[in-house]
This record gives C-alpha cells, sequence and structure tokens, in this order.
C-alpha cells in the first residue's frame, strides 16, 4: 500500500508570455463566472479587474529588519499598518501542469496565473501555497495582480528538497548528511528566497525553473514551508549514522537538547532560509513540510513500519528569540484515509468533537494541537478527489475517491471545520486544478509513465483533487454529455454509425472516454422486459461466449462485457474477461492474496470477473491483534446518470443515460483495458505476458444485443461496428469550476476574518 504522496517534480522550462495577457484575463475571468462559476465576487473593496488603483502592503520595518508576516502566539498574522492581525488561514495548493505535460515542463503561463487568481479570491482563498520555485512570470503575475487588491492573496512559498537523493536509488534511504545533499538543498533554499525578493539569475538547470527573477513578492509572503515529505528511510538512515550528533546551534534557528541528528540537519536547512532572507533585510514565518509518516506521535495499531518508524518533531527546533523576529510555525501533510492509523488507532475511533459526534480525524488533529503548544500548526495539504475510481477507503464515507462535485465540496468544506475546530490556524486544500499526469498505487501499473499526462483516467484518484475540472475539448459545450438528446452527436466529427434492423450504433471518443449511443427503431428502452449486453473487443483475445450473458454468441471473442438490467448500480456492470483480468492475475494468480481458480487463465473459456481495483492488502493490526483482509471495490459497477455541467442533474460519477428510444455511455478508458488511448495502446492477456505489458491495437470494435428477460432460446449477436482515431500527442482541455467551487467559497467565507478561537 502506498501512500497518497504526489510526484510534484522541479520546473524544466518557462514560457514566455507577455503582459497583454492580463487583458485577456478580464474578459475570461467575467465569462468564465457567468457560464460555469457558482454565485459570488471577490470582496467589494478589491479589484479584480486591474483597472482601478495601485495598492501596496503595511510593512513594519524595526531595527533595519522588514516583516509584513510573523508569528503571534499560535497563529500567523499579517500587520494591517497599526498592529498585527492573526486568524485563521484558508488557502489552497497549486500544482504545476495543464494537461499534456509534466511539472518539470513547467507549462502553466503568466496568462494562466493572471486568469487563477481572481478565481482564487472569488473563492475566498487567502493564501495560495507553491511546492517550488517557479518560473519569473509567476512572481510577475502575482505582484501585478495583488497591486490591484486592497487585501492581497498571500503566498506560501514551498523549497523542493533532494527527495530522490535522500530515497536512493535502492529506495532504502540516504544520510541527510551527505555533502551533495546538503549542497543541493543548501543552494535551491537559496534560490528561492532570491526568487521570492526579485533578486536573482538562475542559470537553465534540467528539471529547474530558470531566469531572471525582478519581481519582489516578499510583501506577500505569508511563510516559508522548506523541504517534501521526509522518506522515513531516509531519516531513520540519518539518524543512525549520526547517534552523538550535537544539536545544532545556529544564528537563527537552532535544536534543543532531545533532537535527532535528521532534525539538527533541518534545523540547519531552516537557519540557511533565515540567513538568505536576512540577506535582503526580511523576516517571514519559517517551517518545513512534514506528514503524518513522520510526526511525532506514537501509532502502536500502525500496521506498516515505514508509516510510524521515526519522528520528525517541529518541538525540537526553535527559532533564536534575539535575531529572528518572525517566529516558526509546524505545517502538515494530513489526509483522513491514509496511514491506516487514521481509521485504526482506537484512540481516533472513539474521538468525539465537542458537538459529541464520533470523528476519528478530529482525534488526530486534537493530539498534534496539544502535542505542539505554542506554535501555530497549519494542514498544509488535506483534501478528497472527485474521482470516478478509488484507491482507499477512509472513515465517515471520507473515502479517497468515488466522490460526486458535490460530496467533494461537502466532504472538504467538513475537514477546514475540523481543523479549525480543533484549534489548528491554517487549511491549504489541495488542489486548485486537476493534474492529468498524476498516479496512484493501484492504477500506476496500468499505464505507462511517459504518457500518462496525455490522457484523463478516470479511474486514477489523484488526477481529480482539484476544485478546477481540467477537462478534454476546447469547452463544455463541445463534450458529448449523457443526457438523452442526440444534438451533441449530429455535430461531432469523429462519431462513426453501424446500422442494425433493431437500432443505431454510434461510437466517438475524447481524452477521457469512449461514447457509445445506442438509437431504438421502434419502442423505448425498458429493462423491466430486456436485457442489453454489449460486447466490446479490442485485441481479438477474448472469447465468443460470456457467463454474464447467458444464451448469447458474438461473432468475435470479446474482452469487455457491458450488462444492463436495470438503472440502479447493481444491475449495470461492465465485466471482465477473466484471462484478460489484471486484477485477478496481480494480486491473485501472482501474489497470492486473494482467491484465484485456474480456469481463469482461459482466455477462451467465457468467464467474465466483476472489474476491481484493489483498496487495501491484507493488514495485521499490532495493537488490537486483528488481521484486517484483503479490501477491493467493484469499479466496473456503472452509474446512471447525466454528465451534462450545465444541467440541475448533473452527476460527474455517471458512466450511462438512458431516455426515451436513446441511451448513451460514457465508459471511462481504462475499463476497456486501455493503459494509453492516446497512442492506441492496451495491455496484453497478463497471463501470456506474465505481467501487465503493452500492446497496440486498431481501435474498439462492440456489437450490442437486445434480450428479453428470462428469455432461455440461443441469440447470436450482430456483427460488431468498429471505432478507431488517430494518435495524439497535444490533448485538448478545457477548464470549468467543479460544483465543490461554490460549496468551499461558502465554507471558506466563514474564515475570512474569524476571531480567536478559545482553547
Amino acid at each position: 500500500m502506498r501512500s497518497r504522496k504526489k510526484s510534484h517534480q522541479r520546473p524544466n522550462r518557462p514560457l514566455i508570455i507577455t503582459v497583454v495577457a492580463a487583458v485577456i484575463v478580464i474578459a475570461a475571468f467575467s465569462f468564465w463566472l457567468l457560464r460555469g462559476s457558482p454565485a459570488g465576487a471577490p470582496a467589494a473593496d478589491n479589484d479584480p479587474t486591474g483597472k482601478g488603483g495601485s495598492y501596496t502592503v503595511p510593512v513594519v520595518d524595526k531595527d533595519g529588519i522588514k516583516r509584513t508576516s510573523t508569528v503571534v502566539g499560535e497563529q500567523l498574522a499579517v500587520y494591517d499598518g497599526s498592529t498585527w492581525q492573526p486568524s485563521f488561514w484558508a488557502g489552497i495548493n497549486l500544482g504545476a501542469t495543464t494537461p499534456g505535460h509534466y511539472p518539470g515542463e513547467l507549462n502553466p503561463t503568466k496568462e494562466d496565473y493572471l486568469r487563477w487568481f481572481p478565481e482564487m479570491k472569488a473563492m475566498n482563498i487567502r493564501v495560495l501555497r507553491i511546492y517550488t520555485i517557479l518560473p519569473p512570470f509567476f512572481y510577475e503575475a502575482l505582484k501585478e495582480y495583488n497591486e490591484t487588491q486592497k487585501e492581497p492573496l498571500y503566498l506560501m512559498q514551498g523549497v523542493w528538497s533532494p527527495e530522490e537523493e535522500l530515497i536512493g536509488e535502492d529506495s532504502r534511504g540516504r544520510d541527510a548528511y551527505t555533502p551533495e545533499i546538503t549542497q543541493s538543498f543548501t543552494k535551491e533554499i537559496q534560490e528561492a528566497v532570491g526568487a521570492i525578493h526579485g533578486q536573482i539569475t538562475i542559470d537553465e538547470t534540467p528539471g529547474h525553473a530558470h531566469g531572471q527573477y525582478t519581481a519582489d513578492v516578499s510583501p506577500y509572503l505569508l511563510g516559508w514551508v522548506v523541504g517534501t515529505e521526509w522518506f522515513p528511510y531516509a531519516v531513520d538512515v540519518t539518524d543512525k549514522a549520526h547517534p552523538d550528533q550535537p544539536p545544532y546551534k545556529g544564528k537563527y534557528f537552532s535544536a534543543d537538547a532531545d533532537a535527532t541528528a535528521f532534525e539538527s540537519w533541518v534545523a540547519s536547512m531552516l537557519d540557511v532560509a533565515a540567513e538568505a532572507d536576512m540577506k535582503y533585510g526580511w523576516q517571514h514565518p519559517m517551517s518545513f513540510t512534514n506528514w503524518v509518516t513522520t510526526d511525532p506521535l506514537k501509532h502502536p495499531n500502525e500496521p506498516l513500519e515505514q508509516e510510524d518508524l521515526v519522528s520528525v518533531d517541529p518541538m525540537n527546533i526553535k527559532p533564536v528569540a534575539s535575531s529572528w523576529q518572525a517566529g516558526y510555525f509546524s505545517s502538515y501533510h494530513i489526509y483522513p484515509y491514509y496511514p491506516d492509523l487514521l481509521r485504526q488507532q482506537p484512540e481516533y475511533k472513539k474521538y468525539k468533537k465537542a458537538d459529541g459526534t464520533v470523528n476519528p480525524y478530529a482525534g488526530y488533529l486534537h493530539d498534534m494541537r496539544k502535542h505542539h503548544k505554542g506554535i501555530p500548526l497549519v494542514v498544509a495539504e488535506f483534501g478528497m478527489p472527485s474521482s470516478r475510481g478509488m484507491a482507499h477507503y477512509g472513515p465517515l464515507g471520507r473515502n479517497q475517491g468515488m466522490h460526486t462535485e458535490e460530496e467533494q465540496g461537502k466532504l472538504d468544506a467538513g475537514l477546514v471545520k475540523d481543523i479549525y475546530d480543533e484549534g489548528l490556524d491554517g487549511a491549504l486544500l489541495f488542489e486548485w486544478q486537476d493534474e492529468w499526469f498524476k498516479f496512484t498505487w493501484n492504477t500506476i501499473d496500468l499505464e505507462p509513465a511517459d504518457r500518462r499526462a496525455m490522457w484523463r483516467n478516470r479511474l486514477t484518484n489523484e488526477e481529480h483533487f482539484g476544485v478546477i475540472a481540467v477537462e478534454p475539448e476546447a469547452s463544455v459545450d463541445d463534450m458529448i454529455h449523457l443526457d438523452g438528446k442526440t444534438e451533441d452527436w449530429a455535430k461531432n466529427q469523429t462519431a462513426i454509425t453501424q446500422d442494425y434492423p433493431d437500432m443505431t450504433m454510434q461510437m466517438t471518443h475524447d481524452a477521457a472516454n469512449l461514447y457509445v449511443k445506442l438509437e431504438k427503431k421502434n419502442g423505448n428502452w425498458d429493462f423491466s422486459q430486456n436485457n442489453l449486453y454489449i460486447g466490446f473487443d479490442t485485441n481479438g483475445e477474448g472469447s465468443l461466449k460470456s457467463d454474464k450473458a447467458p444464451g448469447v454468441t458474438f461473432n468475435q471473442p470479446i474482452e469487455f462485457l457491458v450488462s444492463i438490467q436495470g438503472n440502479t448500480e447493481k444491475d449495470s456492470h461492465i465485466y471482465i474477461n477473466s484471462g484478460y483480468d489484471q486484477h485477478t492475475y496481480l494480486y491473485g494468480a501472482s501474489r497470492k492474496e486473494i482467491p484465484y481458480d485456474p480456469k481463469y487463465a482461459d482466455g477462451a473459456a467465457g468467464y467474465f470477473l466483476p472489474w476491481k481495483l484493489a483498496l487495501n492488502r491484507e493488514l495485521y493490526l499490532p495493537q488490537t491483534k486483528v488481521t484486517m483482509p484483503f479490501e477491493e471495490l467493484e469499479v466496473g459497477k456503472l452509474h446512471h446518470g447525466i454528465n451534462d455541467p450545465n444541467s440541475p442533474e448533473f452527476n460527474n460519477l455517471s458512466d450511462w443515460y438512458a431516455k426515451d428510444n436513446v441511451i448513451e455511455f460514457a465508459i471511462p478508458w481504462m475499463l476497456l483495458g486501455f493503459i494509453d488511448p492516446s497512442s492506441l495502446t492496451v495491455w496484453e492477456n497478463p497471463y501470456q505476458a506474465k505481467g501487465v505489458a503493452p500492446q497496440k491495437t486498431d481501435g474498439v470494435k462492440a456489437s450490442p444485443v437486445l434480450v428479453p428477460k428470462n428469455s432461455q432460446a440461443a441469440v447470436n449477436a450482430p456483427a460488431f461496428g468498429s471505432y478507431t482515431w488517430e494518435p495524439w500527442n497535444e490533448p485538448v482541455s478545457h477548464e470549468r469550476p467543479k460544483k465543490s467551487y461554490a460549496i468551499l467559497q461558502e465554507a471558506y467565507a466563514q474564515y475570512a476574518k474569524p476571531a480567536k478561537k478559545e482553547q
């Protein structure tokens, strides 16, 4: 079981965009709000159009040290011109990709940022976190935008640590004190500080932003978040390599007597950041990235060693009071569904909030707040994905996937409330926009890494955390909508038609789905009287019959079967030929983790199995001495509903919809065995390939057949219709606010300027 750790890799090359983009942004923002955005606008005293006056941020300048942000007690505060104003900070994380690109390319443009900033402010986002140094035009855009705002969009600047070097080629971890690791991190920190102050030129380096940085955004910096999620074995290797390491003593940050060797190393890196900030006469609150895996608490019921192996405790690091005025805070990535301790630790399972509701996530936050007494505690990442697939179960329905956009918004709003109610000091949602390059543990083996960004995998939860949906086609009006209407099909230029005596079939596609429309020539669809089966072939290696479609014979082998016997999930499925089923092969035949019948290896035998994703391996809980069984989800249950975002009945999980004589399907590519539709690649029979291996295909063939219920008669399915397409390397996409945007817009408004909470 992997964590939900991401791959925010460092950028590679900037794209130069002219300042004229700001004019385009004004029109785009207005249109976006009218077409798809929920009600709401930036605060009245701001000017999202940029046509008003120029605003500056009040600065405290004392003893030659400038500050606009600082730590006051257990809260982060900004200066309003007369006093420090502490508050709860509701914010968001911003990824560095758009479809067809990877993080190292850093392809969002200045135009993108100038469009996104007003949209963020309209959602009542007060602070934006980025993970690494972005190209110069990001900081230029932020400065230009904030100069139009009485209340700016504040920034949390991340600094990427040498993650791959710390993990090591053998994934056993490396000593952080290795000179090249420390030197690399020091250089990265110094360059990040120079970029913030607009006083550095960074040379071109693969996987890294570069260029001349001239935009000074230091007045808008709320704080530093140094480093990435620490690899536990690197922490362990470092601590064991230096058992007698004396605590680090720096000019601005020091480690105390209880600090481990790794904590002393982190303290030294914070000292580097502080010294670099002071070079420009500034101080900003300082923190480092942390996560549940390396938190300072003990979790004896955690089943996986690496998830409770070591601690990196922020409380063992202290700012030097005589020299560092801006303060220090802790920041963690905390999701409610992983690691398993968050749903299996007994005290969390019983924890009740002040309102009497049982809430394991709040229980963990409560313990974290107690431990980090005296400093701000910010949840720098949390969130729920609106994906069609799922990767892990979580308590209270807070699962890692399979949520509608409305559910996503409500769940995210509930998590923010938990964070606030337990006395924490900030909540930064992951993330702003969906990113297609992402991967997750239970689909990573089924897709080639170098093509992942070219298409939208609805089964990969990591791709769907955004509050901004990034979807195929140039606009929402260019998409095929499951709504029982046919106008969208009539204007689609790629659709093919196959004529049958009792119906017509059309097929088309985009970067997320294969679309199928069946239109009856006589009468309407009635699944109380008939069952509909559609056989699909992508590689010619399946079977002519299926045990899930008794009596039906297809005239060429099929690997997948859609079965519609009613309008509910229990009546509508896509099944997979047993010889082609990667799930049973990987976890049954290969790894022996689930029951397996050897007859399933014969793809011609006609056994069809539920299409499943693994959610968790069998685990032993050491404290309660309970063995948790293997967990899996039938992701092949098909969802009936409308997928048009402009419909009041919209459901982003929808796979099919029937109305009158029209039935439409939007089948996620992976459910048809595609590992990369952009290059027409499916997976080969895993029993023959001894694993998941790529195989080229000519496209998709489909044969629909309507069978009366309870019929015992033999039926020959009609001829297959064939559909193919040209490969693509530059996917077309558009953005729209998800239904979660409006929900979070309202939720975030409650934390705009909250009063200090009673602890």
